[in-house]
């Protein structure tokens, strides 16, 4: 059909297929986004601060170089949690649950010595804290 132009072009509501040109719009645009939606839906790296999975616990690794047994207590707030027990000249981790950045205080009974609360460290969830009571005793490690 004769549009009255020179040129050989289509008319400008209509594709060359005969579909109008928003037809054809919008047919791109859906094949678009059907081939970007895949790669955005890829889930979140793990360790991803906004995956909702991070690390509310922390982790106490005991080092008793000491000949006696140690019995340990976790002090968080006015909470005094009991931890277990390190033979002597052994190790030992434990795991607490540590929703909060809070302090910490560790109460350690030596069975056969003394009995002291460590001075306050400032624990954030995800912290690995290392304690080492020495084979001299409690001495320097408390208030």
């Amino acid at each position: 059909m004769w549009n009255g132009r020179t040129d050989s072009r289509p008319e400008a509501g209509v594709g060359g297929s005969g579909m109008p040109m928003r037809a054809l719009r919008r047919l791109a645009l859906v094949a678009v986004v059907g081939f970007a939606a895949p790669a955005c839906a890829s889930s979140a790296p793990e360790g991803s601060p906004f995956a909702g999975d991070r690390d509310v616990r922390i982790r106490l690794h005991v080092i008793n170089l000491n000949f006696a047994d140690a019995r340990l207590y976790a002090h968080r707030s006015s909470q005094r949690i009991p931890l277990g027990s390190v033979t002597g000249k052994a190790e030992r981790t434990f795991t607490l649950d540590w929703p909060l950045s809070l302090p910490l205080r560790v109460e350690i009974d030596l069975l056969a010595g003394g009995r002291c609360i460590t001075n306050e460290l400032s624990v954030d969830p995800g912290d690995v804290i290392e304690l080492q009571i020495a084979s001299a005793g409690l001495r320097g490690l408390c208030e």
